[in-house]
């Protein structure tokens, strides 16, 4: 027969196994799962505010052009109109004559433009005042307005090499009058010519002393020159082209 401290061994040792059957140990916990990545949402654009609406502007008329000086309008009136004693003229539209828009007067309206062959190739248009002196394109007087001689017998040659193809006169404002003039070369040698023109004024039959301008002139190429008149009314004057003693 067990005695009571048997038994109680008995149920200790029991229980404690009950214990450790009944216990697991921990598992390993499994590592967390990673986490989703979530797009960025779009950026939402700000609503636009309507520009405020502009005025629209009312078109402007185009500018007119200023009118004639008086001293202009006397040259166009002596040169254009018979019995007026003066050499005899004819408007035109167009210049023949390109570096002339150089002078041409602000405001004033500019004549159409007929352009000769090989023009590109022409150096720089200088020319002679009625004193002689030396004048470059650098006066904005020309009133825009194109007179053409009627005859022919307003320029002369004294050299058969060359010939004088083209002859203008532009009104200044100041009552002045600028000649262009186109020396052609149609010989098949370079030449060295003189152009000049002679003035006379209103009320006096005394020619100006011709005053010459010195140019090499290419073989069938151009030059172009021009001579402006003194003070006072211009009647007539005379283009003079001959060959270079130099």
């Amino acid at each position: 027969m067990l005695n009571k401290s048997t038994v109680l061994y008995f149920s200790v040792v029991v229980g404690a196994l009950l214990i450790a059957g009944c216990s697991t140990p921990p598992q390993p916990k499994a590592p967390p799962a990673p986490a989703r990545r979530v797009a960025p949402a779009a950026p939402v654009a700000p609503k636009s505010t309507p520009a405020p609406a502009q005025p629209v502007a009312a078109p402007q008329e185009p500018a007119k052009p200023v009118p004639l000086t008086p001293e202009a309008e006397a040259v166009i009136d002596r040169f254009t109109h018979d019995g007026s004693g003066a050499l005899q003229h004819e408007l035109a539209d167009n210049t023949g004559f390109p570096a002339a828009l150089a002078t041409l007067q602000p405001g004033a309206a500019a004549p159409g433009v007929d352009k000769p062959q090989n023009y590109s190739n022409m150096p720089p248009t200088s020319g002679l005042t009625a004193d002689g002196m030396s004048a470059e394109l650098v006066e904005r007087d020309w009133s825009g307005v194109v007179l053409v001689p009627v005859i022919a017998q307003v320029s002369k040659a004294y050299t058969s090499g060359v010939r004088l193809t083209a002859i203008e006169a532009h009104p200044l404002k100041d009552g002045r009058v600028r000649i262009w003039t186109r020396v052609r070369n149609i010989s098949g040698a370079p030449i060295a010519a003189e152009v000049a023109c002679t003035f006379r004024m209103e009320k006096s039959s005394d020619m100006s002393i011709p005053r010459f301008y010195f140019l090499q002139v290419p073989a069938g190429e151009i030059r172009d020159v021009f001579f402006v008149s003194g003070a006072g009314e211009l009647s007539n004057y005379t283009v003079l082209v001959r060959t270079s003693a130099r």
